[in-house]
């Protein structure tokens, strides 16, 4: 059996707030109309029961034909008469006598009018569509209304699969006018092929229907990911993705099929038909005459793109004229809608240092460092970090620091060892501060502090046209190196170890696991036991991502290298992006699969003080080393770091 679960690309550009509106409509009719529907039935059913009853004891009489189900031939009409023949020689009472008679023939038919009262009472005969009596508000109001759970669940499936795709496409209101024409033209197929028929016409799979056949026409080439399961011998069960160019038009094939044996049975098949070609048509010509090139994706990509907030505008003008305390209110207007915007932090600490109090705003300052090396700006980091060492005497969380170091290792290894030395000789550093001092002795260095930068890195400029910072100006002896640069080291994650040779040699110990959580001072694990345990960030010295070109589908590695024990190999706690969901780690649905994988590795790198390699990884625009084996990989990559 195939059940589709989802489809392979699954990134939107905005929230889908109007198919999530449809399925909320539709869950809370279900709701509301289920209850009145449910008490309806019940009803009918008690008078029902009595009309059967008075007629099973007064067999004589004739059943009024509203009783006989519609479309009832006279061959049955003549078995019916034979039953209630039957019926009365087993009581063998004798037909009273013509006034009686007719009395009773009377309360028969008014319970029988009783009857059909409380049929005509059900909420699917007021809110869907009767074909026999088509109500233009009832086109409307039967696409939201469902039988039961699996109607209602079926159908959300179905949606669920297309119309949020389609309305990230062709935007809100051409969408929203899509779903709901689709709709109508499914209901007047329906009333076209059955008339004359008085069982009303209820649920949205007809406007799905003209999603899935606008989805053929715009997402072609998307894959549909099924659950499949079934029973040879032992039960298995799996998923795989079939392209959209297949599935949709063996649905459509198969609505066609029981379209022309089911008649008119309880599926309304044609409808399906009507919907499916009337989305696939508009879809057609919404491409040909490229509505969403010209009008409508210029219009999604205005509002979706990054636009600069007015206050930050009106603070760096204030901020020019002086007004230094008006400034500062107008940056947090800002930062109180975008806690992490990097122009209006620095804006704050440019006002203290005009003030002549730097220190007051170097919590700002650091905010700024921590966003320009999550960005993977290092060179601007750099500059904003020496600057806060000099001007306000600080020098920013040891965990920042650390980053910055490793991220500067490749590109600038002066000022990754100038940073290191920093962490090894601040005692606050704790755990960092050893870590430092073993990485500077690994190439030759020695933890002394290290010497102010010169005056012309403090000069940088932000994006926002804010100076960075004031020019300083110190004495030559202050700036001037005390000791002859070494040649520039290898990066301090790539230095050849220190240990013995039987160290050097011994191969890492690799274990699987599956995260569970990202908690505030670890990771919830589970390993190949099944069993769960926390692994403490203060444990994690080194992340290791990489991509490994398996078939039939690739997948991400991160390598999790934790501190190493004398004698002992290294021990690797390995993840597998094909064993967890980083977007719901995160709690960032919204996001794309590689991004919230991103974001994985940013909170571990930040939890533990680790380094990240490839360094840079966490800007969008590095690209992450790939293999075509696990093998190959740990032979070029793993080998080095343990």
């Amino acid at each position: 059996m195939f059940i589709p679960i989802g489809l392979d690309q699954t990134a939107v550009r905005r929230l889908p707030w109007v198919s999530i509106s449809i399925i909320a409509l539709n869950l809370l009719m279900f709701v509301v109309v289920g209850t009145s529907a449910r008490d309806v039935e019940q009803q009918a059913s008690r008078r029902a029961q009595e009309v059967i009853d008075y007629w099973t004891r007064h067999p004589y009489l004739k059943l009024p034909d509203e009783v006989l189900p519609p479309g009832m031939s006279h061959s049955e009409r003549d078995q019916l008469k034979l039953v209630a023949e039957a019926m009365r020689s087993v009581q063998g009472r004798p037909a009273p006598e013509t006034e009686d008679r007719a009395e009773e023939q009377k309360e028969l038919e008014a319970l029988v009018r009783h009857l059909h009262e409380g049929v005509a009472e059900h909420p699917f005969k007021s809110w869907g569509l009767v074909p026999s009596d088509p109500k233009p508000l009832a086109f409307l109001t039967s696409m939201f209304i469902h039988t039961g759970w699996m109607h209602l669940l079926g159908n959300m499936l179905f949606f669920y699969l297309s119309g949020p795709f389609l309305e990230d496409a062709y935007g809100r209101p051409l969408f929203s006018v899509l779903y709901l024409t689709s709709g109508v033209a499914a209901a007047l197929v329906h009333i076209a092929s059955f008339p004359h028929s008085d069982a009303p016409l209820v649920g949205a799979s007809g406007a799905i229907a003209g999603c899935m056949g606008a989805f053929l026409v715009r997402f072609v080439r998307r894959k549909i990911r099924f659950l499949y399961f079934y029973f040879i011998v032992m039960f298995r069960t799996g998923t795989v993705d079939l392209p959209a160019w297949v599935v949709l038009p063996l649905w459509f094939l198969e609505q066609i099929f029981f379209a022309g044996l089911a008649g008119s049975s309880g599926v309304a098949y044609r409808a399906h038909v009507g919907g499916f070609l009337f989305g696939f048509v508009a879809a057609l010509a919404i491409k040909q005459l490229r509505i969403e090139e010209k009008y409508i994706a210029p219009k999604i990509e205005k509002q979706i793109s990054v636009s600069q907030n007015p206050a930050l505008e009106d603070g760096m003008d204030l901020l020019l004229k002086g007004d230094l305390e008006g400034a500062r209110r107008s940056f947090a207007k800002v930062l109180a809608a975008e806690p992490r915007n990097a122009d209006a932090h620095l804006g704050i600490w440019q006002s203290h240092c005009q003030e002549g109090t730097p220190e007051a705003g170097a919590e700002h300052l650091v905010r700024v460092i921590d966003e320009e090396v999550r960005r993977g700006e290092h060179a601007l980091a750099l500059d904003h970090w020496r600057e806060l060492v000099v001007t306000a005497h600080e020098t920013g969380p040891a965990a920042l620091r650390w980053r910055l170091a490793g991220s500067l290792a490749t590109s600038d290894s002066r000022a990754s060892v100038e940073i290191l030395r920093n962490i090894a000789s601040d005692p606050a550093a704790g755990l960092l501060a050893e870590k430092a001092a073993r990485q500077l002795a690994a190439f030759g260095e020695t933890a002394l502090p290290s010497a102010p930068p010169p005056p012309a890195a403090f000069g940088s400029t932000s994006k926002a046209g804010l100076a960075a910072g004031p020019p300083v100006s110190l004495p030559p002896a202050q700036i001037e190196v005390s000791f002859a640069p070494p040649p520039p080291p290898p990066p301090f994650w790539e230095a050849p170890p220190r240990d013995s040779p039987s160290d050097a040699e011994t191969r890492p110990k690799i274990e699987i696991c599956e995260v569970e959580a990202l908690q505030p001072d670890g990771l919830l694990l589970r390993g190949a036991g099944g069993g769960s345990d926390l692994l403490p960030y203060a444990e994690v010295e080194k992340l290791v991502v990489a991509g490994i070109a398996a078939k039939p589908k690739p997948f991400l590695v991160l390598d999790l290298l934790l501190a190493r024990s004398e004698g002992q190999p290294r021990r690797v706690e390995r993840l597998l992006s094909t064993e967890f969901d980083p977007r719901h780690l995160v709690g960032r649905l919204d996001m794309s699969g590689l991004d919230a994988f991103r974001e994985v590795v940013k909170v571990i790198a930040d939890g533990a003080g680790a380094q990240v390699f490839p360094s840079g990884l966490l800007a969008p625009s590095t690209r992450i080393p790939t293999f075509e084996t696990l093998d190959a990989y740990e032979r070029v990559e793993l080998g080095p770091r343990c």
